[in-house]
């Protein structure tokens, strides 16, 4: 273990990893507050993922995002109040409910699509070709050692 003035220094992948990602939702925050944009990254995560895998329950939402289900819950109620989403009772499962976008959201989501798309060519655009599938082979291959089977 290395020592850092004394202190044990946290545990290098996690912690790079952890800054990346923490840097990443920084700049993205930055980039759609800069814009305008009403909403924040982690209620652009529900938007988007209506957007890119249509209408779903909030259950399919949960774990299409992993994320817990009282978070998930505020960010649609969120979202309902302000016309972005609309929610329905299940035809077949009158327990269940379907969320789906508005016209609104559909708008928001075009637009944030577009926004991350030009984000996402931008970091791109830092890595040569080989850089490029050294980084996708590293990352398929770290998802799959944490990804329980």
């Amino acid at each position: 273990m290395d020592k850092n003035n004394g202190n044990p220094l946290p545990p290098y992948m996690i912690a790079q990893i952890g800054a990346a990602s923490n840097r990443l939702r920084r700049e993205c925050d930055k980039v759609f507050r800069d814009q305008g944009f009403p909403l924040e990254l982690d209620q652009l995560q529900v938007l988007l993922s209506l957007y890119y895998s249509g209408p779903a329950s909030q259950q399919e939402i949960c774990y299409g995002l992993q994320r817990d289900k009282a978070s998930v819950n505020r960010t649609i109620s969120f979202l309902l109040k302000n016309d972005m989403v609309k929610v329905e009772q299940d035809i077949s499962d009158k327990r269940k409910t379907r969320v789906e976008l508005t016209g609104y959201g559909q708008e928001l989501s075009v637009q944030a699509d577009a926004v991350l798309e030009k984000f996402d060519t931008a970091l791109a655009a830092k890595f040569t070709e080989g850089e490029k599938k050294q980084f996708d082979n590293l990352m398929k291959k770290l998802i799959s050692i944490v990804t329980p089977m």
